[in-house]
């Protein structure tokens, strides 16, 4: 089945997208919730809407909004959670559910207060999202964006190259070195100064994804989710990481040396760049780019036809917050989802469900799509934040260091284990003390 029909398919299954269902119900008095957002510029006025719809809908219900700065999210969310004080209601990545779940942070939704008879009235909305909230067989948020990346080629470079964006992107990691030399640009002393291809250094986050990815794509990941013990030490991830190491010491074509591959990219520094989602589409044609959208390479002799990992952000509900809170709260979660087609078209937040597909039926989109119908979430740690540092340090030790794969994966893969022992027994004591 095409992807374009799996999706008529699907649509065709569900009900119609408009809800007629409110929320509205009395209450003995009036309930204050905290709802915190990360900033998301976009999605900011949106938001504001919402939370006049919601209360509009809701007198009982007060909604303390508060947005707070990326760089901030996280550390202020668990802080918070660790006093006592945190929100309410609270969209957050995936990366970092293990660590709210462990902590009992989370509670299980709560299908009655969103208005769904259960929990498949609630998955008929969707046509998938739910893995990386779902733990012990039940579901603790819902989806609010569910993205990951493909391949954005620069059409000018790629002519200009001699090269048709179209017929001769690569299928294959292996094919991938020869395609970026012949685009990339070098000094006299054969630096780069124009790359034809990098992966993304700078991002910790997109290194995760990267690195996961292609141990998925070889069939193994790096860590064991039933067992929560780091697997970063077979072959799967010995190739993967060697080739990362080949791609700067070996073939000289990038490094983390260089600037973020997004920016680069929209300044067109970069010919091709693979870590852009679904919403990169808008700023491509802000930045006047003529591009064409490819899926990743995979290696020739992987076990999985896949493409990057996927990830999402969810909104969840604070398990300790009083039984009309948490209720109100479940309510202003409903609303927010049933408003996906306007955050998609204003904010660029994509999620698969019934009202926003139809919304992303081009070519472009469809790429983007057909790959996340094969895509895995990576997997789901606590301390993700301090285990991505291993694997960064490990990286450097390896590609700036110039110490051998071989002796620096398993060494990693020790620390990477006694991290995420530490933070899970930190997780699980930390709010019972």
């Amino acid at each position: 089945m095409s992807v374009r029909t799996f999706w008529r398919a699907a649509l065709c299954g569900i009900a119609a997208a408009t809800f007629a269902w409110s929320g509205t119900s009395a209450r003995a008095e009036q309930v204050t919730i905290k709802v915190w957002m990360h900033e998301h510029p976009p999605r900011i006025p949106i938001d504001k809407q919402i939370v006049a719809e919601f209360e509009k809908a809701h007198p009982d219900v007060k909604v303390d909004y508060e947005v707070i700065a990326v760089s901030e999210y996280a550390t202020k969310l668990l802080t918070a959670f660790a006093a006592g004080a945190g929100p309410d209601v609270f969209n957050q990545t995936v990366s970092l559910v293990a660590q709210y779940y462990n902590a009992h942070i989370l509670a299980p939704v709560d299908y009655a207060a969103m208005g769904y008879a259960d929990e498949k009235a609630l998955n008929s909305q969707y046509t998938g999202g739910f893995q990386g909230i779902r733990f012990g067989g039940k579901l603790y948020g819902v989806p609010t964006e569910v993205s990951n990346y493909a391949c954005y080629l620069n059409n000018d470079m790629w002519k200009e190259a001699g090269l048709d964006p179209a017929k001769d992107f690569p299928t294959t990691w292996e094919a991938m070195p020869a395609i970026a030399e012949k685009l990339t640009k070098r000094d006299a002393n054969g630096v780069p100064i124009r790359r034809g291809f990098d992966f993304d250094w700078p991002s910790g986050p997109v290194y995760w994804l990267t690195i996961n990815t292609m141990m998925h794509q070889l069939g193994a990941s790096l860590v064991d989710e039933s067992d929560y013990k780091a697997t970063y030490d077979g072959p799967a991830a010995l190739k993967a990481t060697q080739f990362l190491v080949d791609w700067v010491n070996k073939y000289k074509l990038g490094g983390p040396q260089y600037t973020d591959t997004r920016t680069d990219f929209l300044g067109k520094k970069l010919a091709t760049d693979c870590s852009f989602g679904i919403w990169g589409i808008p700023q491509m044609h802000d930045a006047k780019v003529n591009y064409t959208v490819r899926p990743l390479p995979r290696f020739a002799d992987g076990k999985v036809d896949e493409g990057y990992d996927s990830y999402a952000h969810y909104m969840m509900v604070n398990a300790r917050s009083s039984p009309a809170q948490q209720k109100a709260a479940w309510e202003f979660a409903r609303m927010f989802i049933d408003h996906a087609a306007q955050l998609f078209k204003g904010a660029g937040l994509f999620v698969p469900r019934q009202d926003v597909i139809p919304l992303a039926s081009d070519a472009d989109s469809m790429v983007f799509l057909n790959e996340l119908q094969k895509a895995k979430f990576a997997p789901r740690v606590v301390g993700y934040s301090q285990v991505v540092d291993v694997l960064t340090r490990g990286r450097d030790r390896m590609i700036q260091g110039g110490e051998p794969v071989a002796s620096v994966v398993p060494s990693v893969n020790k620390e990477m284990d006694a991290v995420l022992r530490r933070e899970k027994a930190r997780a699980e004591t930390l709010l019972k003390q």
